[in-house]
């Protein structure tokens, strides 16, 4: 009786499962990623201190610092907005935007970015901004 109790669980969960509908493939918390870096930035990632390259990604409620000299570029995911951050500077990287160490909300640089995406293909090159 126990066996058949669990089968029947089993293809009700089946019949179910394939119902469902599949959301967004990016994360919830993931609202950023970085175009270009050049100098020292360094950002508050999991608690600890990580410097900045490219491409890493940033999450809701990142604080970053950038040191003299240094030059930030973030295609804001959710906006699809440039930030240029320029050092020394302190900002929070936010769903809605970015936010400089003193509360004042950066305006973003012209153009417009989008997340990347993963391709099917293997090999290539992968350009953007060429006419």
């Amino acid at each position: 009786m126990r066996l058949l109790s669990m089968m029947i669980v089993l293809t009700l969960s089946s019949m179910w499962g394939g119902s469902v509908e599949a959301g967004p493939t990016y994360s919830t918390t993931e609202v950023a990623y970085v175009s270009e870096v050049s100098g020292r930035v360094v950002a508050l990632m999991q608690g600890r201190p990580t410097l900045l390259d490219t491409l890493d990604v940033f999450t809701d409620q990142t604080r970053i610092d950038l040191l003299a000299n240094s030059e930030l570029r973030i295609c804001h995911s959710r906006t699809h907005q440039v930030f240029i951050l320029k050092g020394p500077l302190t900002a929070r990287i936010e769903q809605g935007g970015v936010t400089t160490g003193n509360g004042m909300r950066t305006a973003a640089a012209s153009g417009s970015c989008a997340a990347p995406t993963s391709s099917r293909f293997n090999g290539g090159i992968v350009t953007r901004g060429v006419p």
